[in-house]
């Protein structure tokens, strides 16, 4: 209340616009809830109760605990003890996160539900029976987790499920049930990985219902006709079973994709989680902030590419989400739609306008772009990922060109003061920290790499004549600068992940700043003789080259500019 009086008050003494910048919604409760050991010990309780009640009151009649309601209670109380033990053993980062222990537990009992009513349909709709271990949706815990969390987390849902889903059935088909769950659940688990597209689940709901109809006949759930009449076949209606029994697994496959599919984007938008299917569609280049870059900003808009470029094939080497450091790239520098005629990569032949500006205003008008950025993508609604992307590219780096200008314009005065002409207040005090970003540093090996990308895509424009000998040594420098001044600290990512991100940009880098060949501008008018003015314009091997690689007709414009294009690319190696 007070902060709004306040604000209107500055606003009418022409001290505020009346604007606000978008901050991520903060509660301290959901915070708490969503890491504290209380609320993931009691997230277990509740699983093993629902686990247990849905053992005892929704199995079938002759389960193995049907009648055995406090047998039941154990058995699922250790159940869901040991899925806790074993996420704290090999998955510590998915225990200390309950929204993911939760999603994890979700999944597997949205399985067991599918499973009792896939039964259930069998028996109503089926009831000479055959059908039961058919239709059953084997595949839909494992798809989903893997989809969500990756393929550890999958492996453990399938085997989960699978455990929990035979106690739910009858004791006498109980491990016929386990064994057609497991290997159904781990074929529609190797198949969904990394799934980039939509319609491959439905190919991976396919080939697991002709898994399973393919596993029934070996373990002689289907019985071949031929087995029974001879090789001529068997009776009509054994024909007709079979390819009902066929049908039905098929259907049961791609049904499970379809829920898959379907329940997908809703996981996501509930648990704030973005899977490799999402990250695809949002490398749509017409989304409305990168299409307002190509017009309001296009030297903006072609560093992102460049940077997406760089990112994607140095995140893939090291096995990294290339598709999440592509979509971050895209969208990293968007606050500088805001002030886009500060920032050197737009600034054309005119006038640079931090010529008319201090360079801690130059400072902070670059530096806002990022809560620029972070402004724009809460407005848009872009993903969790994507806003730390764009906080965290440049961490808490300097901006080194403007600070370097302070501290000369600083020395200028004390040369003034020193010759009596200026006093000692009019000394500007030069702070490293007021030309330093606000960070965060980089937090996962995504942000670390579209942060070290930048900078090198950045630096490399400066290059004169690049060779791969330059390129090596640009970018040795650029990651060891940022490493040394802790740019990397809190980023998961080792020397040898290092080693091969450089490894991945001198690659990318060569690629796209190879030399190419001088054609002649005109052709020969007879034998061995060139026209006058293929002479005079002719460049390349044949031209003279003056010793800084200039040819003569160039030399002297060189000389003009070589100041004016140093200046800009070293302020856009910096900024």
């Amino acid at each position: 209340m007070f902060d709004f009086f306040g604000q209107r008050r500055l606003q009418r003494q022409g001290f505020s616009s009346g604007q606000k910048r978008r901050k991520p919604a903060t509660h301290g409760w959901v915070e708490a809830l969503r890491s504290g050991p209380a609320a993931c010990g009691g997230l277990f309780v509740l699983f093993a109760a629902v686990i247990a009640v849905m053992t005892i009151f929704l199995a079938d009649g002759e389960a193995i605990f049907a009648e055995k309601p406090l047998k039941a209670l154990v058995v699922t109380i250790v159940i869901a003890a040991s899925l806790m033990v074993h996420l704290y053993v090999n998955l510590p980062q998915t225990l200390a996160d309950n929204a993911r222990v939760l999603l994890l537990q979700i999944v597997i009992v949205a399985h067991l539900l599918l499973l009792r009513l896939a039964a259930y349909m069998a028996v109503t709709f089926a009831p000479e029976g055959g059908f039961l271990l058919l239709v059953a949706t084997y595949g839909f815990a494992p798809m989903m987790i893997s989809l969500l969390m990756g393929r550890n987390h999958g492996t453990l849902a399938a085997i989960y499920a699978s455990l929990l889903g035979g106690l739910m059935v009858e004791k006498s088909v109980g491990l016929i049930f386990l064994v057609f769950s497991l290997i159904g659940s781990f074929v529609a688990l190797y198949l969904s990985h990394k799934v980039r597209r939509r319609g491959k689940l439905m190919s991976a709901g396919v080939y697991v219902g002709l898994a399973i109809a393919l596993l029934a006949i070996g373990l002689g759930e289907i019985q071949l006709p031929f087995l029974k009449g001879g090789f001529r076949g068997g009776l009509a209606a054994d024909w007709e079973q079979m390819g009902r029994q066929c049908l039905a697994a098929l259907v049961a496959g791609i049904v499970t994709s379809m829920l898959v599919s379907g329940l997908l984007p809703l996981f996501e938008a509930l648990f704030h989680v973005t899977t490799d299917i999402s990250w695809i569609e949002l490398t749509d280049l017409n989304h409305p902030l990168l299409k307002r870059m190509t017009i309001e900003a296009p030297g903006t808009y072609h560093h992102s590419l460049v940077v997406a470029n760089l990112a994607e094939a140095a995140a893939e080497a090291i096995g990294a989400n290339a598709t999440m450091a592509r979509v971050g790239a895209y969208f990293h520098d968007i606050g500088k739609l805001k002030k886009p005629q500060y920032c050197i990569e737009n600034i054309g032949e005119g006038e640079n306008p931090h010529d008319e500006l201090t360079p801690t205003m130059s400072a902070l008008i670059i530096m806002s772009h990022v809560k620029d950025g972070v402004d724009l993508a809460l407005k848009y609604k872009l993903k969790r990922e994507v806003i730390d992307v764009i906080q965290e590219h440049h961490g808490t780096s300097l901006v080194y060109f403007f600070y370097h200008r302070a501290l000369k314009q600083r020395l200028e005065v004390e040369e003034q003061v020193r010759l009596k002409k200026a006093h000692e207040e009019d000394i500007p005090e030069v702070k490293e920290e007021t030309f330093r970003y606000h960070g965060p540093t980089p937090r996962s090996r995504e942000s670390a790499i579209i942060s070290l990308a930048d900078a090198v895509e950045s630096a490399s424009r400066s290059l004169q004549k690049p060779t791969p000998q330059k390129i090596e040594q640009l970018i040795d420098e650029i990651t060891t600068a940022r490493l040394e001044d802790g740019q990397l600290a809190e980023a998961a990512i080792t020397f040898a992940d290092l080693t091969e991100i450089r490894a991945s940009f001198c690659t990318t880098l060569r690629s796209m700043m190879h030399n190419r060949i001088a054609y002649p501008k005109s052709p020969p008018t007879s034998s061995g003789n060139l026209s006058s003015v293929g002479k005079e314009k002719q460049t390349g091997a044949e031209a003279p080259a003056s010793e800084d690689g200039e040819t003569p007709q160039g030399s002297s414009l060189a000389a003009k500019l070589k100041t004016g294009v140093a200046l800009k690319s070293f302020l856009h190696l910096l900024i």
